[in-house]
């Protein structure tokens, strides 16, 4: 059970986490969201589903964040209860440095736990839902042909402009561009347009309208004028279920312990993928419990200092950010060599380990000047 002193560390160290939690979700989810946004204004989707992607982007955004801001809340923590000589009586009171580690690993356990919910379980869940919606998003072209007055991309190579909309598939006013054909471009206008879906995918019944072709090598352009003219919409379309899941989607099992024969001609070469992320889903809570040590043993080690810890700090950082770049080499290293995957579990471990034995080398903390007058004078 925490004794007393360390249920106050915890205390002090949730503070701050709480708050860098928060800042750093908000920057790595808005520089996140900006690709869901230009999906959802290109299809002409509505807030609502905004909303819904941006909170599918929470459990990926959420395995960064965790354990970067245990770190920061640590080195935060840490500083404030050294700067107010709180530590330095804690540890005159027999607290050892050593001892100091216990809250702080037991605050890294915590937040690991949530790590791992996020890479193992949440976060290929949520990636899975949100390509799925955006599959079926970017599938269903007719549903683009409800909104009026908006310039829609619903499509790579594909623009739909309806002026006028009744609501009951008859539209006024169509302008469709297609640019799938690399060696031409085909611009068709008309008065008036009825959606009409049938068994192979909707189409596009136009009325009154012109074709223009343009071909792109020389420039020469046709027009076509016709009465009634039918667009296939189905040739747009995608199922879901068609695509091939990318592994980031992919569960735990299917990665680590990977169905060869399924992967067919291409397991030798997605072999080291999977493992690299596989291997790194398990690795990640680790950073959880390594960084918060690190911001500990780094800012401790020397004791008590009149002239602040901001180069301590800045080690700190140096080095929590070293471990975790090495971390990101192991995987780099692990897609192209399946074999050394556990390379990845080295970083964290090996950070943790340094840290323990530094705290455990230190003994004690230089007593405050006052502290050291008092025992003089005594």
């Amino acid at each position: 059970m925490p004794t007393r002193l360390s249920r106050y560390v915890l205390r002090e160290l949730a503070r701050p986490f709480a708050f860098f939690l928060l800042v750093l979700t908000a920057v790595i989810w808005l520089t996140q969201s900006l690709g869901v946004i230009e999906i959802v204004v290109n299809s002409g989707q509505s807030a609502g589903l905004f909303l819904q992607f941006v909170a599918l982007l929470a459990p990926a955004a959420l395995a960064i964040v965790l354990p970067l801001a245990a770190f920061a809340a640590t080195l935060y923590a840490v500083h404030r209860l050294f700067g107010e000589s709180e530590l330095v009586a804690m540890i005159a009171a027999g607290m050892s440095p050593a001892a100091l580690a216990r809250p702080v690993a037991l605050f890294g356990a915590l937040v690991a736990l949530a790590v791992a919910f996020c890479t193992i379980y949440a976060a290929p869940a949520a990636t899975r839902e949100m390509r799925e919606r955006i599959a079926n998003l970017r599938g269903d072209i007719a549903n683009a042909l409800v909104f009026e007055g908006q310039f829609l991309h619903p499509a790579p190579g594909l623009t739909i402009y309806v002026r006028e909309n009744s609501g009951s598939g008859e539209m006024t006013g169509l302008f469709v561009h297609d640019q799938r054909d690399p060696e031409a471009e085909v611009t068709y206008t008309a008065r008036r347009a009825v959606l009409a879906r049938a068994e192979g995918g909707p189409r596009i019944m136009m009325q009154d309208g012109a074709a223009q072709r343009r071909d792109v090598e020389n420039g020469a352009l046709s027009v076509l004028r016709f009465d009634e003219l039918v667009f296939d919409l189905g040739q747009f379309m995608s199922a879901a279920g068609d695509r091939a899941p990318k592994v980031s989607e992919r569960s735990l099992a299917e990665l680590v312990a990977p169905d060869r024969a399924a992967l067919g001609d291409a397991a030798d070469r997605a072999l080291g993928r999977f493992y690299a992320e596989g291997h790194d889903r398990l690795s990640a809570p680790l950073y959880a419990v390594a960084l918060p040590l690190i911001a500990l043993a780094t800012v401790i080690a020397g004791g008590f200092s009149r002239r602040g810890y901001g180069k301590r700090i800045a080690l700190a950082v140096l080095i929590g950010v070293s471990v975790r770049v090495l971390g990101f080499a192991a995987k780099a290293m692990a897609a192209g060599a399946p074999a050394t995957w556990p390379l990845l579990y080295f970083p964290p471990l090996i950070a943790i380990l340094g840290a323990l034995w530094a705290l455990s080398r230190e003994t004690g903390v230089p007593r405050h000047p006052a502290m050291r007058a008092a025992g003089g004078a005594s």
